[in-house]
């Protein structure tokens, strides 16, 4: 059972003895240790009040320290993700210029040697008129200098 400070208050000693102590005094005592100890009640309460809310706030501490530590592990998930996923694309995107690149490569070969073919077949096409007009050019240089015969083919011809 606890004692309150209106226990002590009201407490009463029996007298046995004749000489025994000046009851004023006692009772004085006893309001002093009842004030006493009604303070440290108070005291007691109020302390008990204020841990209660330092668990209170240590709770919501820790509840946001688990809460930011929840997030800095998904934020670092999904950094670790979007690294990859990064990686990857710009690993795709390397592919694709890579064969992007060969076939340009691919097509400027071909291109090329369309146009050596081309160039070789004009060759030959020049060649071949050169020789053409000169061997036109001395026939009509034999024509007009007598020394080529007249042909029944080459008479009609102006």
């Amino acid at each position: 059972m606890r004692i309150t400070p209106h226990d002590i208050r009201q407490q009463q000693f029996s007298s046995k003895m004749l000489k025994g102590y000046d009851p004023q005094e006692v009772d004085a005592f006893l309001d002093d240790v009842a004030e006493d100890y009604e303070a440290l009640l108070k005291e007691a309460a109020l302390l008990k009040e204020q841990i209660a809310a330092q668990e209170e706030r240590a709770r919501g501490v820790t509840e946001r320290e688990r809460t930011l530590q929840e997030t800095l592990v998904t934020t670092q998930r999904l950094v670790e993700e979007m690294k990859n996923n990064a990686r990857r694309e710009a690993e795709l995107i390397l592919r694709e210029a890579e064969l992007t690149g060969e076939k340009s490569v691919e097509a400027a070969r071909a291109e090329e040697g369309k146009i050596r073919a081309d160039i070789t077949a004009l060759k030959r096409a020049r060649r071949q008129l050169v020789e053409e007009l000169n061997s036109t050019l001395e026939r009509y240089h034999r024509l007009f200098g007598g020394e080529l015969p007249v042909d029944d083919a080459d008479a009609g011809a102006p």
